[in-house]
């Protein structure tokens, strides 16, 4: 008898636990899959999957979230983890949040280790098919709003050499917000066309890429990212000055076979190339204006000088040998690169020298080399600090940023925490903060967890506090992150 009521009363305990799971209006609710050629909808498709798989106790739910991440909300889901943001909206291959979950690497890349739910058995797969498909529709909630959406939100542009993309990033979450696509290859397996760098117009409202290994120029909207047009330049274009007015580019030609010697000018409203002006120097790489724009002055690689143009009759006036005294260096015997510049409100020329790991000063009133300043090994892209007192130098071949005081000429302080092969420095317009892209091709960095099913190895940015002088955020983006921008203010 005792027997019986013990097994009746277990039984009667499992009904009313049964029920009450059934019934409990605060659970989760059932998980539907979108019909064929439905929209996914948040709250129908995606939420639920979360909510029983994910948002647990001691996982991702609220305040009790694993690495700052909840997946209980929209809202929470695209207010990131502790390490960013975790979807990329229309991309779901680079969202952290599909690498996690993904089992499938015909689908896209898988984590190595931590894949999660963590120690429990994966979703399957059409649930992961749907939390892809619903990212690359743009991770979009009920209301049909996009993730760091909004033409005027600033952005931080960076271009990802090996991969034909444009990164944009959010400046006020620093997260990655969107991948451009660039060029126009045909398909994966034809070689990148490589955006080296990127200029931004003066009002604001386009950006210029340039494929340094399919001689164009590209014109993008800021706002829509819609390709504009191209222009064919010279062979390797590999650096763009856009003028004041915002009507012309003036592109580099970073020719390694020495046999165009010239710099291209394009009307940016047209994108159409007007001239081909000689530089006489081999491989030019940098082009600067003068701050009343009547000179061009082009930092010659291959000659280890700097070409000084008349724009008023686009002849070359003076050669400045980056070695007072010497004559220009043959092809293939230059000792000192002169790589990019920047222009002081005093009428200084610093330019990097990638051989040699130097900044060359250049008084501009006399055309001589003044100074030499020993930075790191393979210094490329530096910035003026928005004061102009300082000059930030990336040194990609030391993994280092020198800066340089710009009155007493002097490295005062190096900056040796970049593990990643920096290649641009880029300020904030309040100089507050400093972005420094970094190639990792080395693949010395990588920010989350190792990828499987993918060759390619992330560039990294990192984020620099200026008045302390510390790193306080790595965004990991695309690979090879070389040429940046900041838009900051709104259109005008």
């Amino acid at each position: 008898m005792r027997l019986y009521t013990a097994i009746w009363g277990l039984t009667l305990f499992i009904l009313l636990v049964g029920i009450g799971c059934e019934s409990d209006p605060t659970g989760p609710p059932p998980i539907v899959l979108p019909d064929s050629g439905e929209a996914v909808l948040y709250s129908k498709h995606i939420e639920p999957i979360f909510l029983t798989s994910c948002a647990g106790s001691g996982c991702h739910i609220g305040d009790d979230n694993e690495a700052g991440l909840s997946l209980d909300s929209w809202d929470n889901l695209t207010a990131g983890s502790d390490f960013g943001g975790v979807v990329v909206p229309y991309n779901g291959v680079r969202s952290h949040l599909f690498q996690h979950i993904n089992t499938d690497q015909s689908l896209g890349p898988t984590v190595s280790q931590f894949r999660m739910p963590l120690s429990r058995d994966p979703l399957p797969i059409e649930q992961i098919k749907v939390i892809k498909e619903w990212i690359d529709q743009g991770a979009k909630n009920d209301n049909g709003e996009v993730p760091l959406a909004g033409e005027d939100r600033p952005r931080l542009f960076v271009t990802c050499q090996s991969e034909d993309l444009v990164c944009a990033v959010d400046l006020q979450t620093e997260y990655v917000a969107r991948y451009i696509g660039v060029g126009s290859r045909p398909d994966e397996a034809s070689p990148p066309e490589a955006p080296h760098n990127i200029a931004i117009s003066p009002d604001k409202r386009f950006f210029y890429v340039n494929l340094i290994a399919s001689s164009v120029v590209e014109k993008y909207d800021a706002r829509t990212f819609e390709n504009l047009g191209q222009a064919e330049v010279g062979l390797a274009p590999a650096q763009i000055r856009v003028t004041a007015d915002g009507s012309t580019l003036y592109v580099s030609n970073f020719d390694g076979t020495f046999i165009q010697q010239f710099i291209t000018r394009v009307d940016a409203a047209t994108m159409t190339s007007q001239q081909n002006i000689e530089v006489e120097g081999l491989a030019p790489h940098g082009v600067t204006l003068s701050q009343d724009e009547r000179f061009l002055y082009t930092m010659n690689a291959g000659s280890d000088d700097v070409s000084k143009i008349d724009l008023s009759t686009d002849q070359v006036v003076a050669r400045i040998p980056i070695v007072p005294g010497s004559p220009p260096a043959p092809a293939n015997a230059a000792q000192h690169e002169p790589y990019q510049s920047e222009i002081t409100s005093n009428g200084l020329l610093f330019v990097t020298c990638r051989k040699s790991g130097e900044v060359r000063v250049i008084d501009l009133a006399e055309d001589r080399v003044i100074d030499s300043i020993t930075v790191g090994a393979k210094p490329l892209i530096p910035a003026l600090s928005p004061d102009g007192t300082e000059l930030w130098v990336p040194n990609q071949g030391s993994n280092t940023v020198s800066i340089i005081d710009v009155a007493s000429r002097q490295v005062v302080r190096t900056i040796d925490e970049f593990l990643s092969q920096p290649h641009a420095v880029i300020f904030t317009k309040d100089g507050k903060r400093v972005f420094v892209s970094c190639e990792n091709q080395a693949g010395r960095e990588n920010l989350h967890h190792p990828l499987e099913g993918t060759e390619v190895v992330p560039g990294i940015v990192y984020v620099v506090e200026v008045s302390t002088r510390t790193l306080t955020r790595s965004i990991e983006v695309a690979g090879f992150a070389a040429g940046m921008i900041v838009r900051e203010e709104p259109y005008r």
